[in-house]
């Protein structure tokens, strides 16, 4: 009897363990897993803002390295049609040198007997680029007309690159090329041809470094240097009905030595045809002469011998 009653208080004493064993373990779980949960919730945010600026940062990196200087080179060509063409060439010419650039060339001339002999011209004008637009207006407001503008820009910046990451390697050649031939001034037993060779490579290197920067400076020319071409066009309104300066004796005189050329000419040819025209007719014309001579007698003598023969 005492067995079979503890049999059921041993199932009660593990039964009471297994609930004590239980709860503790959840209880450390559940202890554990709440701090966990904290930090996490904590943390996030700082982690983003971490990211955030790492991610700005190689956002900005990368812009700053993309971001090239775009190399545009300015052209432009104006017609204008003007009251003055003197008065406007110099108008022109200050306004370009307002502007910080140059006249790089200039032509004037007069136009031909119908329109007058009114002065006209062209100039080419070099002006820093950022100013292109503002002296294009200023010429158009000095002219009575504009006949026509066209504008042109021309991206260079590939082409300026390439030339730019050229110049930087050929140096770094060159600068090789002078480590190494100091190396070999001053290793021993270098020879001579050694050294010259190296030094015969530098000069090429050299060479190509000054045609490269040559080209490089001529685009730097021509995109800080905007060209406009002007053409200055008188105004038909303005021309003078008679041209200034006419002179009715000199036209007289010109006109007199035409004569005289024209008599010139006519006994030049007259010469010509008794001295060597004339001796080679008469010498042409003996042949004829005696062909037509023969023709003549065998014509009569044919028609001789048709009459005989016709009486007989």
């Amino acid at each position: 009897m005492k067995t079979q009653q503890s049999v059921p208080y041993f199932i009660l004493l593990l039964a009471m363990g297994a609930l004590l064993l239980s709860a503790c373990a959840g209880a450390p779980m559940s202890e554990s897993s709440a701090p966990m949960a904290a930090p996490a919730s904590g943390t996030a945010p700082m982690f983003q803002e971490e990211a955030n600026r790492a991610s700005l940062a190689y956002d900005g990196d990368t812009r700053l390295n993309t971001a090239v200087e775009r190399k545009v080179i300015g052209r432009a060509s104006l017609s204008l049609v003007v009251a003055d063409t003197e008065a406007a060439s110099h108008t022109i010419q200050t306004a370009v040198e307002q502007a910080g650039g140059f006249v790089a060339s200039a032509s004037f001339y007069k136009s031909g007997p119908s329109t007058g002999q009114a002065l006209a011209g062209s100039m080419t004008l070099r002006v820093p680029a950022e100013g292109m637009d503002k002296l294009l207006a200023e010429l158009e407001g000095l002219a009575l007309s504009v006949e026509s503008r066209n504008i042109s820009r021309e991206d260079v910046t590939d082409q300026y690159t390439d030339l730019s990451a050229r110049l930087t390697n050929l140096e770094a050649t060159e600068r090789e090329l002078l480590a190494l031939l100091t190396e070999v001034r001053e290793r021993p037993g270098s020879t001579a041809e050694e050294i010259l060779q190296v030094h015969a490579r530098m000069s090429e290197i050299r060479g190509e470094i000054e045609s490269v920067l040559g080209r490089r400076n001529l685009l730097d020319n021509l995109i800080g240097l905007a060209t406009v071409e002007v053409n200055l066009i008188p105004d038909a309104l303005n021309r003078p009905i008679v041209a200034e300066g006419w002179q009715p004796g000199v036209i007289a005189r010109s006109a007199l030595r035409g004569l005289v050329s024209a008599l010139q000419w006519l006994g030049s040819f007259a010469i010509w045809l008794v001295i060597f025209f004339l001796p080679l007719a008469l010498i042409a014309a003996i042949p004829v002469a005696v062909l037509v001579w023969l023709l003549r007698w065998l014509i009569r003598h044919t028609r001789q011998n048709r009459k005989a023969k016709t009486e007989g």
